[in-house]
């Protein structure tokens, strides 16, 4: 392939002078090989046998002898006219880290002379651990003359003749026993007034605090790409690659597929597939979690936050801006599923950050579960991300820790000294610089408002359901380079509702049930054979839910309109199906909407009486079914929001905190006039389109899917006379509070 970017000077002098070495090695590799056939030929003859010999010990030994009698002569001679013996080959990881170093030092000449004539104190970060053992090895060839001989900073108090430069290389973080002698060392270093070099992986994380301040320049190791890749491949094996190395596949090559793929002993196409190879596998092997940030979707404003944050991160370890000046605390709000913790571990990922993984549970496991060990787990976890920053301490669950004021059990002592303890290992420690919080829950509003104030988790981050746009692409994601030509819009259409878990369940079903049959590839057939509805349900229990979900979709379309709403059977956790709103519209909040509300909420329950004679508990009994969800919004109506009644105009607690209200008689008894009111109201909605409710839930049976498009349709040709098309412009739009 033609290589894109010229080379600078150092890096040209670095490629010269391992194509050289690389070459030498090659030819005393061909001398090598033919000695060994002349030698193993006369070593198989027995002198006082014309017959070849068969290979025995003894002339393994001997072949073994003279080969290394053979290679001192060439070494020999090779000495004797002022050359060094090549002794192993290049390493394709060492070309690289050698020339990427180069590469740095040519974006920036001016260290270069600053170097020769100055004494800057330069920190050169390398991330990869492969890289930066062979950049220990690189670096000094690369920077200095032949006639420079380089100091470590540690050797300053040995009586030695002064040298032109000293450098300091740590591979990882020191332990607290290195950190005085380390920090004593790079204090002489800097008063000798000379250049210094310091490479680590992590300068804000590896070098003594003295030389960060000190640093004149920060040097980032540059990433591989395809004409790096190229010349690599040229310097070892010797020939010119004349094969396209695209940037993907440049951008996925990591430092064990170059020592794998590019030998001497291959010629450069089968270098390059050899890598495509290696790539492809990874990729395909690769687990549905191990992901980046730019895979992680229906996140919304969390991967914002993330890209930020990483921004920002880069900008303090540069010195650019104070840890005081980054969002250093995030909360992330989501149903169940959602990737809450995938994200966390995701973003430290791509931020390089160490990740201390917390929750309340982990922590009272800890010993004997008392208040003691509790706090000392705690401590533990905070003093871990202290010690590896920049670091990440993700809490999960962290509804898990109340709202003091609302703590009355006789236990509340000890529920109020752990939030105690959580909030100033947040915000009172010392050295907080380099630690990022983030914390996670189902419901926020269970917990203590004093962590989510500002210099704590911050930043509030709600994420909701996928659309259907952001489940296909999570789709791709998870299925990688199958299914790449076919349409997924249709599989996303009857997913919406689900979150990243139900997706990933849903891909790994569709993959067991083509492995199991004949170890074939995926095919589209066997993700709609996973998305089959309710398929361990018989068709009595399946009709029900068609029914329940028909009746919830009509009452969507009569109130609000068709656009963006449907209906599935899709089984998602202990739901038989599901009717929702795709795309928010505009409410006015007024006492007729939130009653609407309620209608919707209760029709599934309704619709079961009309058509089957008899109501299911489908509506009710757990946390997020329809009965529930419509309780907790009259409790707000009446307890909270100030909507219902002249003589209950009163503030009885924070919307949605049903519990609370619910403790009220008062509230009780309004709650329950007002969800009987919407109980009849639904049924004389209903009861007219009975005919029609039967249709929907019949096509929903067939389909596992239906439309509000579709349902209003049906409405219509039924000649519905109070049936308002969705098109029309008397009829409003409201959102449908997802219930």
């Amino acid at each position: 392939m033609k290589l894109a970017s010229p080379m600078g000077g150092l890096e040209a002098t670095t490629y010269r002078r391992l194509w050289r070495a690389s070459a030498r090695y090659r030819r005393s590799l061909q001398r090598c090989a033919a000695a060994s056939v002349i030698e193993a030929e006369t070593i198989d003859r027995d002198p006082r046998d014309s017959r070849p010999r068969t290979g025995t010990w003894r002339s393994l030994r001997e072949v073994t002898e003279r080969l290394e009698s053979f290679n001192t002569s060439i070494g020999s001679a090779q000495s004797r006219g002022n050359r060094s013996p090549v002794s192993s080959p290049v390493s394709p990881v060492f070309a690289a880290a050698s020339l990427l170093f180069a590469r740095a030092f040519d974006l920036r000449r001016d260290l270069l002379e600053e170097i020769h004539g100055g004494a800057p104190t330069i920190l050169i970060d390398v991330a990869d651990s492969v890289m930066l053992s062979q950049v220990k090895n690189a670096w000094q060839e690369i920077l200095l003359d032949d006639g420079a001989r380089p100091a470590k900073s540690y050797e300053a108090r040995k009586s030695r003749p002064p040298m032109n430069i000293r450098y300091l290389i740590i591979d990882e973080i020191p332990k607290a026993s290195l950190k005085q002698s380390q920090e004593e060392a790079a204090f002489e270093a800097l008063s000798s007034v000379r250049p210094l070099i310091a490479i680590s992986p992590i300068a804000k994380r590896c070098l003594p605090d003295i030389l960060t301040r000190a640093a004149t320049a920060r040097v980032d190791l540059p990433g591989l790409d395809a004409p790096t890749i190229a010349r690599i491949i040229r310097i070892v094996t010797g020939r010119v690659c004349r094969d396209y190395i695209s940037p993907d596949l440049a951008q996925r090559v990591q430092s064990a597929d170059l020592v794998i793929a590019i030998r001497p002993d291959r010629t450069p196409a089968q270098c390059v597939a050899e890598l495509e190879r290696l790539t492809t596998e990874k990729q395909r092997m690769r687990d549905s979690r191990d992901l980046s940030l730019a895979d992680l979707h229906g996140l919304g404003e969390a991967r914002a936050w993330a890209h930020s944050a990483i921004s920002d991160i880069k900008a303090w370890k540069e010195g650019r801006i104070p840890w005081s000046q980054l969002s250093s605390g995030i909360a992330l709000v989501g149903p169940a599923g959602c990737g809450k913790t995938t994200f966390a571990s995701v973003f430290c990922q791509e931020a390089g950050l160490h990740m201390v993984s917390a929750s309340l549970a982990k922590w009272q496991s800890a010993g004997e579960a008392h208040l003691g060990h509790l706090l000392r787990a705690m401590r533990q976890d905070f003093e871990e991300a202290r010690a590896n920053a920049p670091s990440c301490i993700f809490i999960d669950e962290i509804d898990s820790f109340p709202e003091r004021a609302g703590v009355t059990h006789r236990f509340r002592d000890y529920v109020v000294e752990v939030v105690n303890a959580l909030l100033a290992e947040i915000d009172g420690i010392k050295g907080r610089d380099g630690v990022i919080v983030v914390g996670a829950s189902n419901d926020i509003r269970r917990c203590e408002p004093a962590l989510l104030r500002a210099g704590r988790l911050e930043t509030l981050v709600s994420i909701g359901r996928p659309d259907t746009r952001e489940l296909e692409r999570m789709l791709r994601v998870r299925l990688r380079n199958d299914l790449q030509e076919e349409d997924l819009w249709s599989i996303a259409e009857a997913m919406v509702g689900m979150v990243g878990a139900d997706v990933e369940r849903v891909v790994k079903d569709a993959r067991r049930l083509a492995r199991q049959e004949d170890d074939r590839p995926i095919a589209m057939g066997d993700l709609r054979e996973a998305l089959r509805p309710n398929r361990d349900l018989s068709n009595e229990e399946r009709w029900r839910f068609c029914v329940h979900e028909a009746a919830h979709l009509v009452a969507q379309v009569l109130h609000f309109g068709s656009a963006g709403v449907f209906a599935n059977t899709v089984s998602v956790g202990s739901r038989g199906g599901m009717t929702l709103r795709a795309s928010p519209v505009p409410s006015a909040g007024i006492l007729e909407d939130y009653r609407k509300y309620l209608q919707v909420g209760l029709a599934g329950r309704t619709g079961e009486e009309l058509l089957l004679g008899a109501l299911s508990h489908a509506a009710e009994g757990a946390k997020g079914s329809d009965l529930e969800v419509a309780t907790s919004l009259a409790a707000s109506m009446v307890g909270s929001l100030g909507l219902v009644g002249d003589d209950h105009i009163t503030y009885f607690g924070e919307r949605g905190d049903t519990e609370k209200l619910l403790s009220f008689a008062e509230v009780r008894r309004a709650v329950a006039r007002e969800l009987a009111a919407a109980a009849a109201a639904t049924k004389s909605l209903l009861a007219p389109r009975r005919a029609a409710i039967e249709s929907i839930a019949k096509r929903l049976f067939d389909r596992g899917r239906i439309s509000g498009e579709e349902a209003a349709s049906i409405l219509f040709d039924m000649h519905d006379p109070n049936f308002v098309p969705a098109a029309s412009p008397v009829r409003r739009h409201y959102q449908s509070a997802n219930l």
